[in-house]
């Protein structure tokens, strides 16, 4: 299959791995009201206990500076982005920091926004993506091993909150991940862990993934297939050859699951 080819066709694929956040469910909008939450608590409390003004975390800014990050590299990008002490406040390494000195870590403020990102699971809930579904479905006929991943935790709660837990024979999370920092290194070490738990290896199997550090780590690691998702493509007008600037590492780049052509439909 040529680069960026119209016709994405999966003949030959044994196992299908897809991107919980943006493939299986739009959960963009659950993570970042749980960012919000988690930093709009500790901004309050900080303004309150310094005299400083309180200035909220802006959805459309701010959270554009932590999209396709890890969480730990989200929380230190705010960080960085705001003044004073609030950069040395959340640089404390993952898993590190004084319990006693009302400084925040990364790791707590991960924890935080975790919980806060469950919350709204149960209460609010999320959509599969229907084409993703169809997909999976049809891929699973024919007898193609399928697998959620994430860079993030909470990947089986939100499969299973989209209705989609049937649809795989495997969901992998950050949790295979634990100790590894930047969003690459974390996706390289979930589908690692992906093909050991499907026992297919990647140059036998294809990853539809929506972010560019999973698709960076899916090429590193040899998948016979890698396509990025970029739902901002669709019905805009762009070529499919134009869709990959970008997206290093992908094999093609598509804006709905839909244009993958699976095993015996013609495409």
């Amino acid at each position: 299959m040529a680069r960026g080819s119209a016709l994405v066709t999966l003949e030959g694929v044994s196992a299908m791995v897809v991107e919980v956040d943006g493939v299986v469910a739009d959960t963009g909008p659950l993570h970042a009201a749980a960012w919000k939450r988690t930093f709009d608590e500790l901004l309050r409390e900080r303004a309150r206990g310094r005299g400083g003004r309180f200035r909220p975390f802006d959805l459309r800014h701010d959270y554009r500076l932590m999209y396709g990050k890890s969480p730990p590299e989200a929380a230190r990008a705010f960080a960085a982005s705001r003044d004073g002490g609030l950069a040395a406040w959340a640089l404390s390494p993952v898993g590190e920091g004084d319990e006693g000195n009302g400084d925040e870590t990364v790791a707590r403020l991960w924890d935080r926004k975790d919980r806060y990102y469950l919350d709204s699971l149960r209460t609010v809930g999320t959509a599969a993506w229907a084409p993703t579904a169809a997909l999976l479905a049809a891929l699973r006929a024919q007898g193609v091993a399928t697998a959620a991943v994430s860079c993030n935790r909470g990947a089986a709660a939100t499969v299973q909150a989209a209705g989609m837990a049937g649809l795989f024979d495997a969901v992998v999370d950050g949790w295979a991940a634990e100790g590894l920092v930047t969003a690459e290194e974390r996706y390289a070490a979930v589908l690692a862990e992906t093909a050991a738990r499907l026992g297919v290896a990647p140059r036998s199997s294809a990853a539809l993934l929506s972010s560019t550090p999973a698709v960076r780590a899916a090429h590193r690691l040899g998948f016979r297939l890698v396509v990025a998702v970029d739902r901002d493509s669709a019905g805009n007008g762009t070529p499919s050859s134009d869709r990959l600037t970008g997206w290093s590492g992908a094999d093609a780049v598509v804006a709905d699951p839909g244009e993958l052509t699976t095993p015996g439909r013609p495409g």
